[in-house]
């Protein structure tokens, strides 16, 4: 296993809609386990395969349970999708219900947070890392997730999913750290 590189927007391939996984082989079982491996050390509770550059329809998500995620919130409820190690391959959503706002984050847009509009509850069909077809009710945080990860293998980064003026201003602060971060690159060259 290995620890990929997570990729940071503009990537072109962050917005590229991802081609799907002909043939679930010992190849692409290896390059599950690498992303979940990337996801672990990254931080993160979910990963498309787009985010490593690779424009497949491959995503991992482990969302550890917490009792109290958010201060300013309930005790959050167990769920059986809590603590699990989740493949989707070729996934598909089938049904979506309700309404759920949530502050989303992602590792192609360090630093960066801000509240979206999903669907409450969806409904996926997907292949596990075996080949094998499953499906699943996602609701909550797990149902954000998947949806968040989802709009990555279709080449949608959630910037897209933000209003005119907060996605100008997201784009701003990411392009300030660039070239702030350029600047520091070429200072410590000079070194």
């Amino acid at each position: 296993m290995a620890v990929l590189k997570v990729l940071e927007w503009p990537a072109k391939v962050l917005e590229t809609k991802s081609e799907p996984v002909e043939k679930v082989d010992d190849e692409i079982k290896s390059f599950v386990a690498d992303m979940h491996e990337t996801m672990d050390a990254a931080g993160g509770i979910g990963l498309a395969a787009n985010q490593v550059g690779r424009a497949v329809r491959v995503l991992t998500i482990m969302i550890p349970w917490s009792e109290s995620r958010y201060a300013d919130q309930e005790p959050e409820k167990k769920e059986p999708w809590h603590d699990k190690r989740w493949t989707f391959i070729n996934p598909v959503i089938k049904k979506k219900n309700g309404k759920i706002r949530w502050q989303e984050g992602c590792l192609s847009f360090p630093e960066i947070y801000e509240f979206v509009d999903r669907a409450s509850e969806i409904e996926v069909e997907a292949l596990d890392e075996n080949g094998q077809t499953f499906t699943v009710e996602a609701n909550g945080l797990f149902s954000v997730c998947l949806q968040h990860e989802i709009d990555h293998i279709d080449g949608i980064v959630f910037i897209n999913r933000m209003s005119r003026l907060k996605s100008s201003m997201v784009k701003k602060k990411v392009s300030k750290r660039q070239r702030l971060g350029s600047v520091e690159e070429s200072v410590n060259d000079q070194s």
